[in-house]
């Protein structure tokens, strides 16, 4: 939730930036891995590329690979031949069967203190923009950005547009953010779960770890950051 010392009297911060990462923070789980499964039972996927996806998983959580660029071009190609309007359709659904069930009580609750106060919330993720629209859409957030995807003649064409939204990237499109809002960082607030989202979490005044991994609960206590369980 957020600080209550912010919530009250005439709420100091009104009008700040929230930025909220997707997987792990808002959605208790990889997005990735669900988005696999979800076109797999759709029958849009083979099994070869369901079983990659989840040996690839598995190793991340072990801490034996890394969240790449090289692994979100694979995940681009789910939506290779595909229109931008039936792949908005079809995220829709996702979010719907999928992500609603996964969503983390005490960050959406928090998204929601924040939309209450007139605050922007922003979704910054290295999901794939069409997955992090999907939520977006749901949870009635305007502004997001995460890992884009090549089109041509409204269809994607499998290929990673630019970089993955990932580590310092997304601080970086986060500063973008805040200085073409004209918004004072201090008076903003970030929320995450990762390790590699430090840069993120250290570019505001009010950094949140949510269900923090084990470096990132290590480095919110160090620095006295809020933690939301």
């Amino acid at each position: 939730m957020i600080d209550s010392n912010a919530m009250e009297g005439n709420l100091p911060n009104a009008g700040a930036i929230a930025f909220f990462d997707l997987d792990g923070t808002l959605v208790v789980g990889q997005t990735q891995r669900l988005l696999v499964s979800f076109m797999r039972r759709e029958g849009l996927v083979g099994i070869g590329f369901l079983v990659g996806v989840g040996v690839w998983f598995t190793a991340y959580r072990l801490g034996l690979v890394r969240a790449t660029d090289s692994a979100r071009a694979k995940a681009a190609e789910l939506m290779v031949g595909r229109s931008v309007i039936e792949t908005a359709e079809l995220m829709d659904r996702f979010t719907r069967e999928d992500l609603t069930p996964r969503l983390h009580v005490g960050a959406v609750a928090a998204l929601r203190q924040h939309q209450e106060r007139g605050d922007e919330v922003v979704i910054v993720s290295a999901a794939l923009m069409p997955v992090v629209e999907g939520l977006a859409r749901h949870l009635g957030v305007r502004s997001c950005e995460g890992t884009r995807l090549e089109t041509s003649g409204g269809t994607y064409t499998g290929s990673v547009a630019g970089k993955a939204l990932y580590g310092a990237e997304k601080r970086t499109v986060a500063h973008r953010i805040l200085e073409e809002r004209g918004a004072d960082p201090e008076r903003c607030y970030a929320y995450a779960d990762h390790e590699t989202d430090v840069d993120l979490l250290g570019l505001v005044g009010h950094p949140v770890a949510v269900s923090p991994r084990p470096g990132l609960a290590a480095v919110a206590r160090e620095r006295g950051w809020q933690i939301i369980p």
